[in-house]
């Protein structure tokens, strides 16, 4: 697959979310297409003010699923509760945002099961720079310090497989996530000295 690049416009239109996409496979299958589509559209929820937690995003979440973050949504386990966790976020940065997705790879994966049976595995994994100002809420004890931060996480997922024909979509099924939290809280004045003795992201 060669790489691509998508404008703001040109997301909107191929997956409905209106972000830079800054590197990007230039021919997708269907599965592989109706993949990313499932992951943005989960990304814009989490990331928006309209993200309720975990009802605004469980059409797009497999029974059973899983996600892994331990360094920074360590009592989240399913993507609906790490929803949950970023509403509680976005409350204390209001204006928080994904600047765009640096890059966006996706893969279907059919193989056969002891020539028997047919199994797909369904990765997308993305790259993103977000955004945002601590001017809400207070956050963990923290009173809003005004400062503004920027930061890149990444995220890799896999998907159910789905049947077109029925009206199907994926759904994830399991997520991991890696987060340059550090960084954030640096910007934003939240490191503290008894860091050592609180998780909080």
């Amino acid at each position: 697959m060669s790489p691509t690049s998508l404008s703001a416009s040109e997301a909107k239109r191929r997956f409905g979310v209106e972000k830079e996409i800054a590197l990007f496979p230039e021919n997708l299958t269907t599965q592989e297409e109706e993949n990313v589509k499932v992951v943005l559209e989960y990304m814009e929820i989490a990331y928006s003010p309209a993200n309720a937690g975990s009802d605004s995003v469980a059409h797009l979440c497999a029974p059973g699923n899983t996600f892994e973050a331990r360094s920074t949504f360590p009592d989240a386990h399913t993507a609906e509760e790490y929803a949950e966790s970023h509403a509680k976020v976005m409350r204390a940065l209001n204006n928080l945002e994904i600047v765009r997705f640096d890059y966006v790879i996706a893969k279907d994966n059919t193989y056969a099961v002891l020539c028997t049976s047919v199994q797909t595995e369904n990765f997308v994994s993305l790259r993103y720079t977000a955004t945002g100002s601590h001017v809400g809420a207070p956050h963990n004890g923290i009173q809003p310090t005004g400062r503004r931060a920027q930061w890149t996480a990444c995220g890799n997922f896999v998907l159910d497989s789905f049947n077109a024909a029925a009206g199907e979509k994926p759904r994830i099924r399991k997520w991991l996530k890696d987060w340059d939290k550090m960084q954030m809280w640096q910007q934003l004045g939240w490191v503290r000295p008894n860091n050592d003795e609180v998780s909080f992201a």
